[in-house]
């Protein structure tokens, strides 16, 4: 059984070689290809000197040669980075500086647009870029991709565990201003049982065609590309990304398509096109990043009668956190579901033990997918990472001697395991496939110091899935107002955090029972905001 991240690939080589690992448009690899390739990365790795948990970026759209490059890192003992290839000049430096990256790699077109910021990551040793023709040279020594992988060196296998750091997952989170992003630390443990949870949960098997809609820098789609080799599946790579719902329709229109993971906005898209070609071929779809409307959603089950489909919640950091069958919907309204294989939420009282169903505590996870913890931010790690506590008193259930995540939520069990979250404490915002901490955005708001308090909520949007919308009250003696707020966040947020909407208002911003700014009623205030858009 596989327990390092290549792996995965490896063991599927062994029973079927000539199966079809990836599709990307009319190419073609098998798993033995797939296997050939990563070995040549990890061996142009080593010709390099780099390995031995050494940071590796990929900046490249879903493509054969990302697949090669984060799971050849995988083999030669690195951590492979995911890097938005969207995402600007200063944002991706910000990042590669954070990870303390080694090596980059990304395509012709990327390299041109990033290398001026790249004087500014004292830690890159040298750039391979992926393209036709011989890449121009730069500041850092640079290697096309061809060139790269034909230096390849044999060499001693790395002795990487399953503890060992095997990937640096970026999402939004409090940093310098040109990046406010933040690393989520992911083991080789994580990243295997990740795979295997998903798999299972969604029932792929060898033979199926899983279209992940969904970019491979972040958690949900990096997921599903190992989860469908795990299972020995052909992840096709086409629509990966945030596809356009008129462009993924038309390929589901092919009728070959058996499995489609996309994100909540993806999936309000495609209830307005046709899909009765695929509804004659996909068996499983899953929405990750939580519920969408029930308008979308009645709509899907409508056109897609013989799909069993799994609404994937988060929770905090944790994607992929519970799985919701429609049907539950109306049996257990407001439940996200109950925890994915391989995982367990537990929800405790503040002396430890575990509540009693229908009880509320404090959620926590633990298991195989609670990932190390934060890159470079020890503070936040162990606040919200940390051990699970001690039995407390005769007859409390031992938790072991490991850690847990802590997302700061409270929550509720049914008799059968179906978790309900308390109002308004899950503050991460999707929006576009980015995951903002709506705290995080708060205190850059807080910082500028304008506003003596503010509240960043999440508002549904037909396009991007969610909006952030900032509300606010005026530092005493301040003159403030939306334009000077508004100008204010711009300097100071990347463009991805950038809100929707902002308003200064002049009376407190109302308070829930525990004191807390009541973000829940904010935001169902604001929820008819952005009905009207067009998808």
């Amino acid at each position: 059984m596989a327990q390092l991240a290549h792996e995965l690939v490896e063991q599927t080589a062994q029973w079927t070689p000539q199966a079809t690992a990836l599709r990307h448009g009319a190419e073609r690899i098998s798993y033995a290809g797939l296997a050939s390739a990563i070995a040549a990365f990890a061996g142009g790795l080593r010709a390099t000197g780099i390995g031995d948990g050494e940071r590796v970026a990929v900046c490249l759209p879903a493509m054969t040669p990302a697949v090669a490059a984060m799971l050849g890192a995988s083999q030669a003992g690195c951590a492979f980075v995911p890097i938005d290839p969207d995402l600007d000049a200063a944002g991706c430096a910000a990042i590669l500086r954070d990870c303390g990256a080694r090596l980059l790699v990304t395509d012709a077109q990327r390299y041109d647009f990033l290398a001026a910021a790249l004087a500014g990551c004292p830690s890159l040793r040298g750039v391979v870029v992926h393209s036709a023709g011989t890449p121009r040279a730069g500041a850092l020594p640079v290697q096309g991709w061809d060139a790269f992988l034909a230096s390849a060196a044999t060499g001693v296998q790395p002795a990487a565990t399953a503890a060992t750091l095997a990937a640096l997952v970026y999402t939004a989170g409090a940093g310098q201003p040109a990046s406010a992003f933040r690393g989520v630390a992911m083991s080789h443990r994580n990243l295997v049982a990740g795979a295997a949870s998903t798999a299972r949960c969604l029932g792929i098997k060898p033979g199926d065609r899983l279209l992940a809609a969904l970019p491979l820098h972040g958690d949900y789609g990096l997921n599903a590309l190992l989860a469908g080799l795990a299972a020995g599946a052909t992840v096709v790579l086409d629509a990966a990304g945030p596809a356009e719902p008129a462009a993924l329709a038309k390929l589901l229109a092919c009728g070959d398509i058996t499995a489609l993971a996309a994100a909540p906005a993806t999936w309000e898209g495609l209830a307005q096109h046709e899909l009765e070609r695929a509804a004659e071929c996909l068996r499983i779809a899953s929405c990750a990043g939580g519920g969408i409307g029930r308008e979308a959603l009645a709509s899907m089950r409508a056109r897609l009668p013989h799909t069993r489909i799994h609404l994937l919640y988060d929770i905090g950091e944790a994607c992929r956190s519970t799985s919701l069958m429609p049907a539950q919907l109306d049996e257990r309204p407001g439940s996200i579901g109950r925890a994915t294989p391989y995982s367990e939420w537990l929800v405790l009282r503040a002396d430890g033990r575990e509540c009693a169903p229908g009880e509320s505590g404090e959620l926590v996870r633990r298991g195989a997918l609670v990932p190390l913890g934060y890159w470079n931010d020890p503070q936040a790690g162990g606040e919200q990472f940390r051990f699970l506590p001690p039995p407390a008193g005769p007859g409390g259930r031992s938790l072991g001697c490991e850690a847990g995540y802590w997302p700061g939520v409270s929550a509720r069990k049914d008799l059968d395991g179906y978790l309900y979250l308390a109002e308004g404490r899950n503050e991460i915002i999707v929006s576009g496939g980015y995951r903002i901490s709506g705290r995080e955005v708060e205190k850059i708001v807080v910082g500028t110091g304008l506003v003596a308090e503010a509240a960043a909520v999440g508002v549904a949007h037909p396009v991007l899935g969610q909006v952030i919308a900032v509300l606010a009250t005026p530092r005493p003696g301040a003159r403030l107002d939306s334009t000077i707020l508004f100008g204010a966040c711009r300097a100071r947020l990347p463009q991805h955090m950038l809100p929707a909407m902002v308003d200064v208002r002049r009376a407190p911003l109302p308070r829930a029972r525990d004191g807390q700014i009541d973000r829940a009623l904010l935001a169902g205030e604001l929820a008819p905001l952005f009905a009207e858009v067009a998808p």
